[in-house]
């Protein structure tokens, strides 16, 4: 007869992987086994793709509603994703350090980095889905069926792909700014200034915007420096991946600093 124990799986592995498949589990739960998911696809849809819906319907049927319409869609899609990424991530190490749980979790055989990974893992697959997934076929269908053009599948998904490093590259410093602090304020708030100093400092500087990750989502100076996912999405040429490739160089740094930091952290 089988007792209880002899049902228990045991950790196995050792070093930075320890314990990673079960707090990796622990976090997507977090997602897909509660209300969240279907909660959060609500809140995106009503915060990009309504606005996608009003501006489709309103604007006129002419050689140029594509691009208006589309370029709306890409930067609400690039700025409330940014926000939406530093507000959902804020505490998600900070609340932890601060309450205790990340401590009584590495007393368990986890390791540090798979902490810190569970995090960067099941937070990304879960913003992806229901951000830049869900949203996209919403306003596929939105571009079908209401804008009237029939926009190449393959493109459209690598323009949301796009999208997916720009949400990697907040997530990735949020993450960061968690393990640095002990307050949510600048958890919060440092990527928000991230955000936004880059449209400051681009106004008196417009060639920064070749290699800031602003321009994944949003234009600047009209049609000087396009938005790479617009390019993309459209077909359109698309003059440099310079701002892609530093912003995925970029969140490496921001992942490799929280897990050196973390490991050395007293909780």
């Amino acid at each position: 007869m089988a007792t209880g124990n002899s049902k228990m799986i045991p950790v196995l592995g050792a070093g930075w992987s320890r314990g990673l498949e079960n707090v990796l589990s622990g976090e997507l739960g977090r997602w897909f086994k509660t209300r969240r998911w279907w909660a959060q696809i609500i809140i995106w849809t009503l915060s990009i793709n309504l606005i996608y819906f009003f501006v489709a319907i309103s604007v006129p049927k002419s050689e140029t509603s594509l691009d208006n319409s589309v370029m709306i869609f890409n930067i609400f899609l690039g700025l409330v994703g940014a926000i939406g990424v530093s507000i959902v991530m804020q505490s998600a190490v900070v609340g932890e350090k601060r309450s205790g749980t990340a401590a009584w979790v590495l007393s368990k055989p986890v390791s540090r980095a798979a902490f810190i990974l569970s995090k960067l893992l099941a937070n990304l697959l879960g913003l992806v889905v229901t951000m830049i997934l869900v949203q996209g076929v919403i306003a596929y269908l939105i571009t079908t069926f209401i804008v009237g053009i029939t926009l190449s599948v393959p493109a459209f998904l690598a323009a949301l792909g796009v999208h997916a490093v720009n949400l990697l590259f907040y997530l990735t410093l949020t993450l960061l700014m968690g393990v640095l602090f002990e307050q949510t304020a600048p958890v919060i708030g440092i990527p928000l200034a991230v955000l936004f100093g880059q449209n400051i400092i681009m106004s008196f500087y417009p060639p920064l915007a070749r290699f800031v990750p602003w321009t994944l989502a949003i234009p600047v100076g009209g049609n000087a420096y396009p938005s790479i996912a617009m390019n993309v999405m459209t077909g359109a040429p698309v003059p440099s991946f310079l701002p892609l490739w530093i912003a995925l160089a970029a969140s490496a740094v921001f992942l490799g600093i929280s897990l050196l930091v973390f490991q050395k952290q007293e909780l």
